[in-house]
């Protein structure tokens, strides 16, 4: 009987193929198999249901001795609970054939994310908000974890990817990520991938993975004025500076508004309509132009010609500009494009703010300036209503009122920076 490593080097071949037990703590059952090649195997050789049967357990000197005989003792505690461990196998392998990985468990996921309606909204998820569920999963998750199987991804696994996210990358969007990760495992667990989801009840806190304090940031009149006057004076990219002050008189979200076609807009007429597919509440919005937003996309339309996209990209032909040229922009005009902040940019002594801060500062103004009524602002951003019983019922669009308020804003903006000029 083998009981040494050194005793299997020294087995050497024969005409035929030959057997010798191998000692094992798990007991008896454990042996090598030597062929005439010379080449050896691991087998655990016993009785099942009468008959006599035969297990793999690797080859030598792979699998060598001490994890041959932990093989061993994991196939006698199989044949002991009335398995046949090469039965056993044989499904390990077909589990192992049909599992998913995390990469294909996302693509499958998002097919049904992107067609099913939510619990709360009764409708499928807008193209932008699965873009960015799209996004997420390439910057943040798919290097990390995309090439592991779903079944072997445990509560560890989620905790150490958000905690890495959190501590070196954003803690917003680590907390996002985990949210994105519980769904996908979700979907994992009720098609049968893995028995329970590992990342339910993980809490992002506890993994330094919150989210942001809500923006406060509001532009105020004086300073909308000189963003508009830096827009103007510096070099920026045409369609860029473009859509930075249709975002100023419009308050329309950014991604919505890089998007916008021709097609949709028609200026005789100063109304843009965007359609539902291409919007974050999926329904249909209509933005009535001011004068001053008319002018402005005339501008324009005199630049892109007959192009698809209002804002058409000068790099990829036939797609308009990301949303990233915009951020770039904003830093750029604030000094804060290089690392160190450069304080002869135009807004580099001005608070900071972010591109979105501009539809806050719309809204605010609207309300401030003009008195407009919640419920008509609340309509010109496109929000959803918050009431069900409102959204059901609630079908007047206060086009006028929207009409006046989009037309008072624009002049505002406009007069007031012509008046002081």
């Amino acid at each position: 009987m083998i009981t040494t490593d050194r005793q299997l080097k020294a087995l050497k071949p024969k005409g035929t193929v030959y057997w010798e037990s191998v000692l094992s703590p798990h007991g008896g059952g454990l042996a090598i198999r030597v062929q005439p090649t010379g080449s050896k195997a691991w087998y655990y050789r016993y009785r099942f249901n009468g008959k006599q049967d035969t297990y793999s357990l690797g080859r030598y000197p792979s699998v060598g001795l001490q994890d041959a005989r932990e093989s061993h003792g994991e196939a006698v505690t199989l044949h002991t609970q009335g398995i046949n461990p090469k039965h056993a196998q044989r499904d390990e392998k077909a589990r192992n054939e049909s599992a998913w990985t995390m990469a294909e468990l996302f693509e499958l996921w998002l097919q049904s994310y992107a067609k099913t309606p939510t619990v709360r909204t009764k409708r499928t998820p807008s193209p932008l908000v699965v873009e960015q569920a799209c996004w997420r999963w390439g910057h943040y998750l798919k290097e990390r974890v995309g090439t592991l199987l779903v079944k072997n991804v445990d509560a560890r696994t989620v905790k150490s990817t958000i905690s890495k996210i959190a501590g070196t990358q954003s803690r917003n969007q680590a907390s996002k990520c985990l949210t994105l990760l519980r769904a996908m495992l979700a979907y994992a667990e009720a098609h049968g991938q893995i028995d329970t989801n590992p990342a339910q009840g993980i809490q992002p806190g506890q993994l330094g993975a919150t989210k942001s304090a809500p923006r406060d940031r509001v532009l105020s009149l004086a300073e909308i004025e000189r963003l508009w006057d830096a827009i103007e004076n510096a070099n920026l990219d045409a369609s860029a500076a473009a859509a930075l002050k249709l975002l100023i008189l419009t308050g329309q979200r950014r991604g919505e508004l890089l998007k916008a076609k021709w097609q949709d807009i028609d200026l005789d007429s100063a109304s843009w309509t965007l359609p539902a597919i291409t919007t974050k509440s999926r329904r249909e919005h209509t933005v009535y132009l001011s004068s001053s937003a008319v002018d402005l996309l005339r501008e324009q339309q005199a630049v892109t010609g007959n192009l698809n996209y209002v804002f058409e990209s000068q790099r990829a032909s036939g797609q308009p500009i990301g949303d990233a040229s915009l951020t770039t922009a904003i830093a750029r005009l604030q000094g804060r494009k290089l690392a160190k902040q450069n304080m002869n940019a135009p807004l580099a002594d001005m608070p900071r703010f972010s591109v979105h801060d501009l539809r806050r500062s719309f809204a605010t103004g609207l309300l401030k300036h003009f008195g407009t009524a919640p419920y008509v602002v609340e309509q010109m951003l496109n929000h959803a209503p918050t009431d069900r019983l409102i959204e059901t019922y609630q079908r007047h669009d206060y086009a006028r009122e929207q009409r006046e308020a989009w037309q008072a804003w624009g002049q505002l903006v406009l007069n007031r920076k012509e008046n002081d000029a």
